[in-house]
C-alpha cells in the first residue's frame, strides 16, 4: 500500500500497526503498543506477531475512530457517500437524524422542504438503511427518527398542534423507525413544526422511543434567556416518559444571557446524580448555524441579531455567501430588514443557511471541559458556499488548540470525549475502545501538527490526520481519502 506499509514475511494476521502511542478511549493512560487487525476487528493489542501487512505508526498517536455525536449527514452519504469532511477529520461513525430533522420516512418522488433536502428512493428506516448499504459508505452510521419530519409527513400544516388521529400515526411511526433500528427520536424546539408542540405530546413520542431502548434526543426550545427552563421541559420529558435524555449542542446564546452555562450544567449534573439517564454533545466554536428562514421573522426582523449573522449559503443569492448581513445591505443599498424579507421571500429559501456569532468562549470551555460532553460537529453538509469551519475541523480543534495548546483536557481525555462516551451513549456496541473483540474504526494522528484550518471564509482539510480505518479497511492515508467504502448502518441492536 505504500506510505508506511511493507509486507511482513509470515501470514499471521492481516494487518498490524507498529509501535503507536495508543490512546485506547477509555480515558487511561497512553501505552506504546502494537494492534493486530482480523477480519474488520481487533484481535491484539501488545504482542501481536507477524502480519500480512504492518503499518508503520511510530511517533504517532493511535485512537479509536471518532465518534460524531452530532450530524446532518443524513442526505450527505448519498450525495457524497465517502462523506469526506468527516473521514479526513477521522471521524467513523457519524450520528444523524438530529434536531428533529432525519431522511425518513420520506415521499419518494419528493424533495423535504428543510434542511436535509431529503429526496430518495425511500419511504422508512428500513428502506433508507438498505439504499445506503446498496450503494455503499465511508464512515459507519446510526440515526435518530426526527420529530419534526414524522410530524411534517403526517401533517404539513405545520403552524398548530396535530389533531388526535395525527398525533397517533406520529407515534406509531416513532415506534415503528425505532423498533427497525433508529436510536431513539430528535425534537428540533425551536423550529417549526417543534416548536408548535406541548409537554404532553413530547412525552408521548419519547415513550414511543423508550419502549424499544430508544433515546430522547433535543434541540431544546430556547438556548438564550429561557435555558434553564427549556432544560426543565427536557428533563420533565425524559422523567416521565422513561426515556434516556441527549441534549444537543449544549450551549448559552446572546450576550445578554451569557452567564447561564453554569446553571445548567448543575441542572444537568443533578439529574445525573439523581439517577436520570443524561448525556449532551458540543461543538469546539462560538457560533451556531442553521437555517436562516427558521431564525428571523419576516413581520418582526430582530435587526441587533442580524449584527452577528453571516450568510454561508444561499441559493437563491449567492453573492450573499460569505458575508455578513450588513455588509450585504451596504453592498445592496437597502437595509437589513430588507435582506432578511429578500432571503426569505426567495424559492429556495428553506435552503439558505446561515452562522451567528453569540457565543462565549468561556462557556463553551466550561462545556467542553465538562468530564461527560462528547464531541458532535453539527456541521450541515453544502455544496456551495463556505460552511461553517465545524463541518470540517471540530474534531482536530478539540485535539489541537482546546487539548495540546490550550491544555483544557489531557490526550486520553480528549479522545475519550470522541470515542467511547458517544458509542456508549448511543449503544454502539464493539465500537469507541482499542480492545481486542472491538471493530477496527482506527484514526492514527500526529498529535504535535493536528490542528484545524477551517475558517468562516474558506474551507480547508485539517492537518495531522494520518491514517483512518474503519471497519478494519484503510478509507484514508497520508496522501488522502482512500477507496474504501467500508462504513455500516448502525442501531442500538448492532450492526446490520
Amino acid at each position: 500500500m505504500g506510505n508506511g506499509l511493507e509486507r511482513g514475511v509470515v501470514r499471521m494476521i492481516e494487518l498490524a500497526i507498529r509501535d503507536g502511542l495508543v490512546v485506547d478511549g477509555s480515558g487511561g493512560a497512553p501505552r506504546v503498543a502494537d494492534i493486530g487487525i482480523e477480519r474488520g476487528r481487533l484481535v491484539a493489542v501488545g504482542d501481536v506477531g507477524a502480519a500480512k501487512l504492518n503499518l508503520d505508526a511510530a511517533g504517532l498517536v493511535v485512537a479509536p475512530g471518532f465518534v460524531d455525536a452530532h450530524t446532518h449527514d443524513d442526505m450527505q452519504l448519498r450525495r457524497d457517500p465517502f462523506n469526506r469532511e468527516k473521514l479526513l477529520q477521522g471521524v467513523t461513525t457519524v450520528i444523524c437524524g438530529n434536531c428533529g430533522f432525519s431522511a425518513f420516512p420520506h415521499r419518494p418522488g419528493q424533495t423535504s422542504p428543510d434542511l436535509l433536502s431529503t429526496d430518495g428512493p425511500w419511504d422508512s428506516f428500513s428502506s433508507y438503511a438498505r439504499t445506503l448499504r446498496a450503494q455503499g459508505i465511508g464512515p459507519n452510521m446510526a440515526t435518530f427518527v426526527g420529530h419534526n419530519t414524522v410530524s411534517r409527513h403526517a401533517d404539513p400544516q405545520v403552524d398548530r398542534r396535530p389533531d388526535r388521529r395525527r398525533r397517533t400515526q406520529i407515534v406509531d411511526r416513532v415506534r415503528r423507525s425505532v423498533d427497525e433500528g433508529a436510536l431513539g427520536v430528535s425534537t428540533g424546539l425551536i423550529y417549526e413544526p417543534g416548536r408548535s408542540s406541548v409537554v404532553e405530546d413530547l412525552v408521548e413520542i419519547a415513550s414511543a422511543a423508550a419502549e424499544s431502548g430508544g433515546l430522547y434526543c433535543t434541540h431544546m426550545r430556547d438556548e438564550g434567556a429561557g435555558l434553564i427552563d427549556a432544560i426543565d421541559e427536557a428533563l420533565t420529558i425524559a422523567r416521565e416518559s422513561g426515556a434516556g435524555l441527549q441534549i444537543s449542542h449544549l450551549k448559552t446564546v446572546g450576550r445578554g444571557n451569557w452567564g447561564l452555562v453554569a446553571t445548567a450544567l448543575d441542572r444537568i449534573d443533578e439529574a445525573h446524580q439523581g439517577g436520570l439517564d443524561i448525556g449532551f454533545d458540543v461543538y469546539p466554536y462560538t457560533a451556531g448555524s442553521g437555517p436562516f428562514e427558521q431564525y428571523f421573522d419576516s413581520d418582526h426582523v430582530d435587526v441587533a441579531r442580524l449584527e452577528f449573522v453571516q450568510i454561508v449559503h444561499c441559493p437563491d443569492f449567492p453573492h450573499f455567501q460569505g458575508l455578513r448581513v450588513p455588509a450585504i445591505a451596504e453592498v445592496e443599498g437597502c437595509s437589513a430588514e430588507d435582506v432578511t424579507r429578500r432571503i426569505i421571500s426567495g424559492p429556495r429559501a428553506t435552503e439558505t443557511v446561515c452562522v451567528i456569532f453569540e457565543i462565549d468562549e468561556n462557556e463553551m470551555r466550561t462545556v467542553l471541559a465538562h468530564p461527560r460532553a462528547m464531541i458532535g460537529s453539527d456541521g450541515i453538509p453544502q455544496d456551495g458556499g463556505v460552511p461553517h469551519p465545524r463541518l470540517v475541523g471540530a474534531f482536530p480543534r478539540v485535539l489541537g488548540q482546546y487539548g495540546r495548546d490550550e491544555g483544557l483536557f489531557d490526550l486520553s481525555a480528549a479522545v475519550k470525549k470522541m470515542t467511547s462516551i458517544p458509542a456508549d451513549r448511543f449503544g454502539l456496541a464493539g465500537r469507541g475502545r482499542i480492545q481486542p473483540g472491538y471493530w477496527a474504526d482506527i484514526t492514527i494522528f500526529d498529535h504535535s501538527t493536528i490542528t484545524d484550518r477551517a475558517t468562516y471564509q474558506e474551507r480547508n482539510s485539517p492537518e495531522g490526520i494520518r491514517w483512518v480505518l474503519v471497519n478494519g479497511e484503510v478509507a484514508v492515508t497520508p496522501d488522502g481519502l482512500g477507496s474504501a467504502l467500508a462504513g455500516r448502518v448502525l442501531t442500538r441492536a448492532g450492526d446490520r
